[in-house]
């Protein structure tokens, strides 16, 4: 992929040190070469998050801001935090690499999809995911692709002949994972939920799906015997007071 945005040139780079000018998102068409590589799925282009050749389930999640506070490197790091604690993977990609990769592996961010977001921005925030993934497994990461709904729009084919954008750049019959916290605050956030999980099952047809946070029966029992093994995650923090244990595809 061609990068057609230029940073800006300055003659005079003792300005920019004065300055401190601050990288942004932008100045480099957000950061175009970290998708040189990158298939682009749909008229979107939604950058593609390749399948792993197995599946690895992990014994645990830590949120990026928490990586410092791991024992053990084990965990994969997980971005379901307010994005202001992960913003720095979005904009210093590059420099925070070395730390993930002493991990098992990673989730890619949890960019949000709120239902009352524009749009174009619910597009924005799921090519950032997208292109964080694909950057990181290109960099010898084990990545398991975070699946986001937003409102209707986002889960349901508002394109002729293209798949919701929820799901663009996620290939078939894989492993994913959903986070839950703040999904289920209200009956208009659970009813999204469980019809977003619906249309992701239907569309992807996945095999595995890691759920972080609550899984309520209510939204969940319904896809209890359509082939999906779920595996549940409680939030680091609560994690922290107990062991960890498998039970009946639970974690």
């Amino acid at each position: 992929m061609e990068n057609i945005f230029q940073p800006y040139l300055f003659d005079d780079l003792d300005f920019c040190k004065k300055e401190k000018l601050k990288k942004n998102l932008i100045d480099d068409g957000f950061n175009a070469e970290l998708v040189k590589n990158a298939i682009f799925d749909g008229l979107l282009e939604i950058p593609l998050i390749r399948n792993p050749k197995e599946i690895l389930i992990p014994k645990t999640m830590i949120p990026f801001s928490k990586m410092d506070r791991s024992e053990t490197l084990n965990e994969f790091v997980c971005f379901y935090e307010n994005d202001l604690k992960f913003r720095d993977i979005l904009t210093s990609t590059k420099e925070n690499l070395e730390k993930i990769k002493k991990f098992s592996g990673a989730i890619s961010p949890d960019c949000s999809l709120y239902y009352d977001m524009p749009l174009v921005l619910q597009m924005a925030n799921l090519y950032l995911n997208h292109q964080i993934g694909h950057y990181l497994q290109e960099q010898g990461i084990y990545v398991i692709p975070n699946v986001r709904f937003g409102d209707e729009r986002t889960y349901k084919r508002i394109i002729p002949d293209e798949p919701p954008f929820a799901f663009l750049g996620l290939e078939k019959h894989g492993i994913y994972s959903i986070g839950t916290y703040g999904c289920c605050k209200s009956s208009e956030y659970k009813f999204h939920l469980k019809e977003g999980l619906r249309s992701f099952i239907k569309e992807i047809e996945p095999k595995n799906i890691l759920i972080y946070g609550a899984m309520p029966e209510k939204i969940f029992d319904e896809f209890r015997n359509c082939g999906v093994q779920f595996f549940q995650y409680d939030n680091w923090t609560k994690s922290q007071h107990k062991k960890p244990e498998v039970k009946n595809g639970k974690r």
